[in-house]
């Protein structure tokens, strides 16, 4: 056998080992999304008891493994500048770029073209994202979520709610910004941020008995957040109108995280601390997750009922395709 044979059945061996590698880190994570979808799909749990499932992972599990790990961190690690701005541009133009789409090109209502935008610039940092830095990059997991949690409460859903408001023709424009304040109190997850921020910032040490029954909560949100979102997307259809499903879908899939791409160079270009390891990888990979596992309830408020689910079933099932492949080229 020549020496040119050799070598490329070695480069073969070795793009495959990696493939599985990446495989080993994915194939976990959607097993349980899938697991999640085929119990309830059987009856095992009722769409009733995957609602508190995520009731539990979203108000007492998460909350709990947030404040901990934000609490122990020093708060340069929890409130990096460059990545919170490149996080809230990403997502900005992102929901800004959708919303504009929907209205000039797919000539769709306020309300409606507000939740495409939500559905193009709202990640699942929560029920998928925070599993999946957990598994890849296990020592920014936790800052980087709170740091998503922080622009996602403070500014990405509070806009989507007020896009939907001013559909309303009727609405003024306090009415309008109410609801967008309203949702950003009512986050369980963004206390747990500022509660763990305080703690880090005041030097205090947390009582062993708290950091471990704090500890026990969090150990139970990773799983349980996978499962219930399998769980979530039975009884969500592709029906409604497929050029905004495909169009959303494919916004958030690929053109986000591209977005994530150009905005980390653009920052660096502008003089502010680059991004680099794992941070940067960390931003690209928030940016390729799947839309918010909220959107269909959010948009039902409003009359939208096909396409936002639509959505979420399509962006929660490719993204398995979409993130194996950026973890390859990432990690």
């Amino acid at each position: 056998m020549s020496w040119g044979v050799r070598s490329r059945r070695r480069v073969r061996l070795a793009e495959g080992a990696r493939v599985l590698d990446i495989l080993v880190i994915t194939a976990p994570l959607y097993l349980l999304i899938l697991l999640g979808y085929a119990l309830t799909r059987g009856g095992l749990f009722t769409r009733e008891g995957i609602n508190a499932l995520g009731t539990f992972v979203m108000y007492v599990a998460m909350p709990a493994l947030i404040f901990l790990s934000t609490s122990s961190r020093r708060i340069s690690e929890v409130a990096h500048p460059t990545y919170l701005l490149g996080f809230a541009v990403t997502s900005l133009v992102a929901l800004l770029a959708g919303y504009v789409w929907s209205r000039k090109v797919g000539r769709t209502p306020r309300a409606a073209a507000a939740f495409d935008a939500m559905g193009s610039g709202g990640a699942n940092s929560g029920f998928v994202g925070f599993p999946v830095l957990l598994m890849v990059l296990p020592s920014v997991a936790g800052g980087v979520f709170g740091m998503n949690v922080l622009v996602e409460t403070l500014v990405t859903v509070p806009l989507c709610f007020f896009l939907a408001e001013r559909g309303n023709a009727r609405t003024g424009l306090w009415a309008s910004i109410r609801p967008a304040l309203i949702a950003m109190v009512r986050v369980p997850v963004l206390l747990a941020v500022v509660s763990g921020l305080a703690v880090s910032a005041s030097g205090l040490v947390l009582p062993g008995v708290i950091r471990e029954s704090f500890d026990l909560l969090g150990r139970v949100s990773t799983g349980l957040a996978l499962f219930s979102v399998g769980g979530m997307l039975v009884g969500l259809s592709l029906r409604g109108r497929v050029g905004r499903v495909v169009a959303v879908s494919t916004a958030k899939l690929l053109v986000m995280p591209g977005l994530a791409v150009g905005v980390a160079f653009g920052l660096r270009a502008l003089g502010l601390p680059p991004l680099e390891g794992e941070l940067f990888a960390a931003l690209v990979l928030s940016a390729a997750m799947p839309t918010w596992t909220s959107l269909p309830v959010f948009a039902a408020r409003y009359g939208e009922t096909d396409v936002p689910p639509a959505v979420l079933l399509v962006t929660t099932a490719l993204s398995f395709l979409t993130l194996s492949g950026l973890l390859a080229v990432l990690t």
